[in-house]
């Protein structure tokens, strides 16, 4: 079998679809802090975006490595940039209470 990988390796969805079946990893989601749970989301999203790091930070107005960081959990978001994200992938911010 011939499958052609990109330079950045495998896709996200690639990676999560056996683990988001195993109940370890979903327990461990679940327990995880709001900021890992939303890089995931993000990069997620992304990907289904078919947009590269650089595409979605020039899309809102900031580098490559800023997306990394976000999607690394390694950048504290504000809501602004948290809604310049959900619009340039074409996706609804919903933030709630709980």
């Amino acid at each position: 079998m011939n499958t052609k990988r990109s330079k950045a390796g495998i896709a996200l969805d690639e990676v999560f679809s056996g683990a988001a079946k195993d109940p370890k990893w979903k327990g461990a989601y679940a327990n995880a802090d709001i900021e890992v749970q939303l890089a995931i989301q993000i990069a997620k999203a992304r990907e289904r975006a078919r947009l590269t790091q650089a595409q979605l930070a020039e899309a809102i107005g900031t580098t490559q490595s800023v997306i990394s960081r976000i999607e690394r959990a390694a950048q504290n978001l504000t809501l602004e940039t948290l809604s310049k994200i959900a619009g340039a992938l074409h996706r609804d911010l919903v933030i709630q209470l709980r």
